[in-house]
């Protein structure tokens, strides 16, 4: 997730809330065959050093697709970034019987909820002229490009092609049939073509791997990968365990960065009891717009660095530990989605800079750093009380809708540990309602609201779960003065509230048009004025909670192009934030 005072542009990556842990029906890959995906990225023409596109060979076993049905599917667009359906060249399939003629068409998908990665909206779809079955393969070529989310505030996931090396997530490019299915899953490369010294990385690995379990085309979709001249760490990637991969040339000692990381990944592993060692990659590269951003993948997570604030190192971590945290954390299944990313994200804020502070890898002020962000973000907001049944509508159109998850959900789950610790007089805590959920989720239980309600009732009575009621209908929660530990105490702060100074939804059009400007706004006082066209993407979520960072705008207005700068920041209120009681940290030491 992610977003840094000591990060902060969690959000800005965003990391999507599903639990992709294994499928349930193992079976279901016997059933459907298997999938091996191998990608050969071809070194640009006029310039060998880097790549100019990729090949994709798709080989289904066992697959059963009668005349005029698809026998493909890719979404047009996913989490706000476009896919590349729209550009798919010298596209061939063929089975045992010979070629078979795919036929492209577009439709409009509703909301199923079926775990096939495409979900609503508009989708292409490839139709076979004939009834085909058992071996198919299929070829098609992408462009490797570097490309930028023309939506606003999207998920590293488009194809970026800097550095010498090549990257994307799944979501983008990979072309599966629609439905449920489980294959049992290979992911190669064929560097054949590459620039020379290029080594190819997904999130099962280095080269050729195959997953140990039967995957489902979410998991499938949500796979990273790069290739290239790229750097890793550990310089041999091992089997199993931690790994990181990195393309491009970062203004940070990419390699000390993975290892702090990896060293994390170990807590966490032990944290949680995990007792295997499937493989986790963390991939870091480029982002010249909204740097420092990132989005949890399938037993993977991808980073983006910059200029500037997109190159601390320090502000990374916690997006790295807020990350990795959800592979291991329990989700709420029911509903799934961002109704119920008040439980994933606010959990995984919650534990980001707790647990790396537990485990001595941040010191007491980073800790405090990432509270207070978080709490200036939330208590300074005019949307903090907006009800959590709002956030999917809003999500994409307004920064301070979409960060609800994050910021009141950590903040609730502060008020829950608080009440888990004093109640029991140190002997629980809210690591003991973590570990409940996820002991429902492992023994195949869909889980719900109704299931943390039963926790809350158990351990801490009726009240909490009133509380937890009002919570989702918008209430502010409000942790007691010493809640995030005896070294830390409850004050107040002057801040002022974030203003974007026109409609919060125009960012995220595909064009951006200025409408309902605010008389006197900062925006208006900068020059900017309704028909104002917005140029690039802007990110908010990490300027949101920066109160001096200014926000950068390029406008085209008729034949003129010009840049506007401005501090998008209206009234003044009083928020609440921590700070280190004197002397405690020294004398009394800081144990959560």
């Amino acid at each position: 997730m992610v977003h840094g005072t000591t990060i902060r542009n969690f959000l800005t990556g965003f990391s999507l809330p599903f639990a992709l842990g294994a499928p349930s029906m193992a079976g279901a890959a016997e059933r459907h065959g298997s999938l091996a995906v191998t990608l050969a990225p071809i070194a640009a023409p006029a310039a060998p050093t880097t790549i100019g596109s990729v090949d994709v060979t798709l080989r289904f076993e066992g697959l059963a697709v009668a005349r005029g049905e698809p026998l493909l599917r890719l979404p047009l667009v996913s989490s706000n970034v476009d896919s590349v359906a729209t550009v798919i060249t010298a596209m061939t399939a063929h089975d045992a019987k010979g070629p078979v003629d795919l036929t492209p068409r577009t439709i409009d998908l509703p909301e199923t909820g079926l775990r096939d990665a495409v979900g609503g909206g508009p989708s292409r779809e490839w139709i076979a002229d004939r009834a085909v079955e058992g071996t198919v393969t299929v070829r098609y070529s992408v462009p490797a490009q570097a490309t930028l989310p023309p939506r606003g505030p999207a998920p590293p996931f488009s194809f970026s092609a800097d550095g010498g090396g090549v990257s994307a997530a799944g979501h983008v490019f990979l072309l599966l049939p629609p439905g449920e299915h489980h294959y049992r899953t290979t992911y190669g490369w064929d560097l054949s073509r590459a620039p020379r010294g290029s080594r190819g990385v997904s999130s099962l690995g280095e080269g050729t791997a195959t997953a140990v379990e039967p995957l489902d085309g979410a998991q499938i979709r949500m796979s990273f990968f790069m290739a290239g001249r790229i750097g890793t760490y550990p310089a041999k990637i091992p089997s199993g365990g931690f790994f990181g991969a990195w393309q491009g040339v970062p203004a940070f000692d990419a390699g000390s960065l993975l290892a702090w990381t990896g060293r994390l990944y170990d807590h966490y592993a032990r944290f949680f009891g995990q007792k295997a060692s499937p493989p986790y990659g963390v991939f870091l590269r480029y982002n010249p717009i909204n740097a420092g951003g990132g989005v949890g993948l399938f037993r993977s997570f991808v980073t983006t660095f910059g200029r500037g604030k997109g190159s601390n190192a320090e502000k990374i971590k916690l997006t790295l530990a807020h990350e990795m945290f959800h592979t291991f954390q329990p989700f709420i299944g029911n509903p799934a989605g961002l109704e119920s990313s008040w439980f994933a994200e606010g959990l995984a804020t919650f534990y980001q800079a707790r647990l790396p502070f537990r485990f001595g890898m941040i010191g007491a002020e980073a800790y405090l750093a990432d509270i207070n962000w978080t709490a200036a973000r939330y208590y300074s907001s005019a949307m903090a009380t907006v009800p959590n049944a709002e956030v999917p509508k809003r999500f994409w159109a307004d920064t301070r809708v979409r960060t609800l998850p994050y910021d009141r959900g950590m903040l609730y789950f502060a008020t829950v540990d608080d009440a888990m610790r004093k109640g029991s007089r140190g002997r629980k805590s809210l690591d003991d309602l973590v570990f409940a959920m996820l002991a429902l989720e492992k023994a195949g239980k869909v889980t719900d609201n109704g299931d943390w309600e039963k926790l809350l009732a158990a351990e801490l009575g009726p009240g909490a779960v009133d509380a937890f009621r009002a919570f989702l209908d918008g209430a502010m929660p409000l942790p007691a003065s010493d809640a995030f530990g005896p070294c830390f105490r409850r004050t107040t702060a002057k801040l002022r509230r974030y203003e974007l100074g026109f409609a919060t939804d125009v960012l995220a059009q595909p064009k951006r048009i200025v409408r309902g400007l605010l008389p006197g706004s900062a925006a208006a006082r900068a020059g900017l004025k309704d028909g104002d066209e917005i140029v690039d993407p802007v990110p908010q979520d990490g300027i949101q909670g920066e109160q001096t960072e200014q926000i950068q705008l390029k406008v085209r207005r008729g034949d003129s192009l010009f840049s506007l700068t401005y501090l998008p920041r209206g009234e003044v209120v009083d928020a609440w934030q921590w700070e280190l009681v004197p002397d405690r940290e020294g004398k009394m030491g800081c144990a959560l």
